[in-house]
Protein backbone atom coordinates (compact mmCIF):
# COMPACT_ATOMS: atom_id res chain seq x y z
CA UNK A 1 0.00 0.00 0.00
CA UNK A 2 1.60 3.30 -1.07
CA UNK A 3 2.16 6.02 1.47
CA UNK A 4 0.83 9.56 1.27
CA UNK A 5 1.66 11.52 -1.87
CA UNK A 6 4.62 13.85 -1.51
CA UNK A 7 4.70 17.28 -3.01
CA UNK A 8 7.19 17.98 -5.79
CA UNK A 9 9.03 20.36 -3.47
CA UNK A 10 9.39 17.64 -0.83
CA UNK A 11 10.70 15.18 -3.41
CA UNK A 12 13.21 17.76 -4.67
CA UNK A 13 14.33 18.50 -1.10
CA UNK A 14 14.85 14.78 -0.49
CA UNK A 15 16.72 14.18 -3.76
CA UNK A 16 18.94 17.28 -3.75
CA UNK A 17 21.58 15.91 -1.33
CA UNK A 18 21.76 12.60 -3.24
CA UNK A 19 22.17 14.37 -6.56
CA UNK A 20 24.92 16.58 -5.13
CA UNK A 21 26.62 13.50 -3.70
CA UNK A 22 26.38 11.72 -7.05
CA UNK A 23 28.01 14.71 -8.70
CA UNK A 24 30.75 14.65 -6.06
CA UNK A 25 31.19 10.91 -6.68
CA UNK A 26 31.62 11.49 -10.42
CA UNK A 27 34.24 14.19 -9.80
CA UNK A 28 36.13 12.03 -7.29
CA UNK A 29 36.03 9.01 -9.63
CA UNK A 30 37.37 11.04 -12.53
CA UNK A 31 40.12 12.59 -10.43
CA UNK A 32 41.10 9.13 -9.18
CA UNK A 33 41.38 7.74 -12.71
CA UNK A 34 43.40 10.77 -13.81
CA UNK A 35 45.73 10.42 -10.83
CA UNK A 36 46.36 6.74 -11.53
CA UNK A 37 46.95 7.18 -15.24
CA UNK A 38 48.56 10.62 -15.55
CA UNK A 39 50.75 11.02 -12.49
CA UNK A 40 54.02 9.16 -11.88
CA UNK A 41 53.69 5.98 -9.78
CA UNK A 42 55.11 7.26 -6.50
CA UNK A 43 52.26 9.79 -6.43
CA UNK A 44 49.59 8.48 -8.80
CA UNK A 45 49.11 5.04 -7.27
CA UNK A 46 48.62 6.14 -3.67
CA UNK A 47 46.56 9.17 -4.68
CA UNK A 48 44.39 6.90 -6.81
CA UNK A 49 43.91 4.62 -3.78
CA UNK A 50 42.96 7.57 -1.58
CA UNK A 51 40.45 8.83 -4.14
CA UNK A 52 39.01 5.34 -4.68
CA UNK A 53 38.35 5.01 -0.95
CA UNK A 54 36.91 8.53 -0.87
CA UNK A 55 34.58 7.50 -3.69
CA UNK A 56 33.36 4.50 -1.70
CA UNK A 57 32.63 6.68 1.35
CA UNK A 58 30.74 9.17 -0.83
CA UNK A 59 28.73 6.32 -2.36
CA UNK A 60 27.84 5.17 1.16
CA UNK A 61 26.39 8.64 1.67
CA UNK A 62 24.48 8.45 -1.62
CA UNK A 63 22.68 5.44 -0.15
CA UNK A 64 22.32 7.03 3.31
CA UNK A 65 22.67 10.83 2.94
CA UNK A 66 21.98 11.42 6.64
CA UNK A 67 24.66 9.02 7.84
CA UNK A 68 27.16 10.43 10.30
CA UNK A 69 30.66 11.19 9.14
CA UNK A 70 32.10 8.41 11.31
CA UNK A 71 29.63 5.85 9.96
CA UNK A 72 30.29 6.74 6.32
CA UNK A 73 34.04 6.68 6.91
CA UNK A 74 34.02 3.36 8.74
CA UNK A 75 31.79 1.65 6.19
CA UNK A 76 33.85 3.09 3.33
CA UNK A 77 37.06 1.90 4.95
CA UNK A 78 35.63 -1.55 5.73
CA UNK A 79 34.59 -2.06 2.10
CA UNK A 80 37.96 -0.88 0.76
CA UNK A 81 39.89 -2.93 3.30
CA UNK A 82 37.85 -6.00 2.36
CA UNK A 83 38.81 -5.52 -1.29
CA UNK A 84 42.46 -4.97 -0.33
CA UNK A 85 42.50 -8.11 1.81
CA UNK A 86 40.73 -10.07 -0.93
CA UNK A 87 43.85 -9.44 -3.02
CA UNK A 88 45.64 -11.94 -0.80
CA UNK A 89 43.63 -14.62 -2.61
CA UNK A 90 43.38 -15.57 -6.27
CA UNK A 91 39.72 -14.54 -6.41
CA UNK A 92 40.22 -10.99 -7.80
CA UNK A 93 42.26 -12.30 -10.72
CA UNK A 94 39.71 -15.03 -11.45
CA UNK A 95 36.83 -12.56 -11.33
CA UNK A 96 38.68 -10.07 -13.53
CA UNK A 97 39.32 -12.79 -16.12
CA UNK A 98 35.62 -13.62 -16.20
CA UNK A 99 34.52 -9.99 -16.28
CA UNK A 100 37.33 -7.58 -17.31
CA UNK A 101 35.64 -4.35 -16.10
CA UNK A 102 36.24 -5.59 -12.54
CA UNK A 103 40.02 -5.59 -12.99
CA UNK A 104 40.60 -1.91 -12.09
CA UNK A 105 38.25 -2.18 -9.10
CA UNK A 106 39.63 -5.36 -7.59
CA UNK A 107 43.28 -5.08 -8.59
CA UNK A 108 45.58 -8.02 -8.07
CA UNK A 109 48.42 -7.16 -5.67
CA UNK A 110 47.96 -6.71 -1.93
CA UNK A 111 49.71 -3.73 -0.38
CA UNK A 112 49.82 -3.12 3.38
CA UNK A 113 50.26 0.59 2.63
CA UNK A 114 47.04 0.34 0.62
CA UNK A 115 45.15 -0.11 3.89
CA UNK A 116 46.52 3.21 5.15
CA UNK A 117 45.57 4.94 1.90
CA UNK A 118 42.10 3.39 2.20
CA UNK A 119 41.72 4.81 5.71
CA UNK A 120 42.85 8.27 4.63
CA UNK A 121 40.56 8.25 1.61
CA UNK A 122 37.54 7.02 3.55
CA UNK A 123 37.97 9.85 6.06
CA UNK A 124 38.39 12.39 3.27
CA UNK A 125 35.36 11.12 1.36
CA UNK A 126 33.16 10.98 4.44
CA UNK A 127 34.06 14.50 5.54
CA UNK A 128 33.60 15.95 2.05
CA UNK A 129 30.38 14.02 1.43
CA UNK A 130 28.75 15.00 4.71
CA UNK A 131 29.77 18.64 4.14
CA UNK A 132 28.21 18.61 0.65
CA UNK A 133 25.01 16.91 1.82
CA UNK A 134 24.60 19.35 4.72
CA UNK A 135 25.33 22.38 2.57
CA UNK A 136 22.78 21.34 -0.03
CA UNK A 137 20.18 20.54 2.61
CA UNK A 138 20.76 23.88 4.35
CA UNK A 139 20.61 25.70 1.05
CA UNK A 140 17.35 24.03 0.09
CA UNK A 141 15.81 24.88 3.49
CA UNK A 142 17.00 28.48 3.32
CA UNK A 143 15.57 28.83 -0.18
CA UNK A 144 12.12 27.67 0.94
CA UNK A 145 11.86 29.95 3.97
Amino acid sequence: MPGPARSPAAVTRALAPRLALLLLALVVARLGRLAEHRLPEPVGGPLGDVLAAALVAVLVLVVRPRARTLTAGLVGFALCAAVELLRLTSLPQALAERWPPLAPVLGTAFSPAGLLWCAAGAVLGAVAGVAVARAVSRGRRAGTE
